[in-house]
């Protein structure tokens, strides 16, 4: 219902030519809680929460960061399903574009707002998700230095150390950061692929149980579980004739022993 309001009150906004009342800090943790999710449908959701009007607004710029940071999780989704598929071509394309509408967006809130917490936050999963962690590493002093603990910047850390890893390497760092940070689900369902890259199905199984406790609607948990538990395809085989086995010559006509005559046993075939 919140969702749905917030959403109303931007359009209404729009119409009005202004803000249309939407409050800015309300709207920017709830963008951010969307991204939390990391649901394609959440995402989308936080994405369509903050329109054209509102992030060129400077008092909206949290909001905007917050948008920028779900477009981001967005193609890194999209990217690491697409390179665990065959056919993910396709994926890995829409999800380079997606990055960079991302990037356009963030750009001009580097140059307006260096120094904003929700802007060097987006900044600092940019460069995670991207595995710069020279990069980051200032930036995510600079995130540190307002006070507090900013559980995303701790993603974006652990997102730049992961990267080109081992899965095994990849699957410890991640369960440290899950087991510290469960309301950060992007970071499960990467948990979940690292896994069955190890052939741990019945782990990758449980941890999308737990993903699912938490956000029962992550269509993307549900559709790759129900994959795992999908019967295997039935094969039909055909049976195969060996080679060494001939062709009978006259089929119907059956050979029968004839007396013998002294000293020799012959066969005779029934007469055409």
């Amino acid at each position: 219902m919140t969702l749905l309001l917030s959403i109303g009150s931007a359009l209404l906004g729009l119409a009005l030519g202004g803000a249309g009342g939407v409050e800015a800090e309300p709207l920017a943790a709830e963008v951010l809680a969307l991204a939390a999710r990391g649901d394609p449908v959440s995402l989308e959701q936080a994405v369509a929460l903050v329109p054209e009007p509102l992030r060129t607004d400077p008092e909206f710029r949290s909001a905007a960061a917050g948008r920028v940071l779900a477009g981001l999780l967005d193609a890194a989704s999209l990217r690491e399903a697409s390179a665990a598929s065959p056919d993910g071509v396709e994926g890995l394309l829409a999800a380079r574009a997606l990055r960079e509408e991302a990037l356009e967006e963030l750009r001009p809130l580097v140059r307006a707002h260096p120094d904003d917490p929700a802007v060097l936050r987006a900044l600092s999963v940019y460069l995670g998700l991207g595995g710069r962690i020279d990069e980051l590493e200032g930036v995510a002093r600079e995130a540190r230095r307002g006070g507090g603990a900013d559980p995303w910047i701790e993603f974006a850390e652990v997102s730049a150390v992961v990267r080109g890893r081992a899965p095994a390497e990849v699957e410890v760092l991640l369960a440290g950061f899950v087991g510290t940070h469960p309301g950060i689900l992007p970071a499960r369902m990467s948990l979940v692929r690292a896994r069955l890259a190890l052939g741990r199905r019945e782990d990758a199984l449980a941890t999308l149980d737990a993903l699912l406790a938490a956000h029962p609607d992550h269509d993307a948990a549900k559709a790759l579980k129900a994959e795992l538990l999908a019967p295997p395809p039935v094969k039909m085989e055909v049976p195969v004739v060996p080679a060494g086995v001939p062709p009978p010559s006259r089929p119907g006509r059956l050979p029968r022993k004839v007396e013998p005559r002294r000293g020799e046993a012959t066969w005779e075939r029934f007469p055409h």
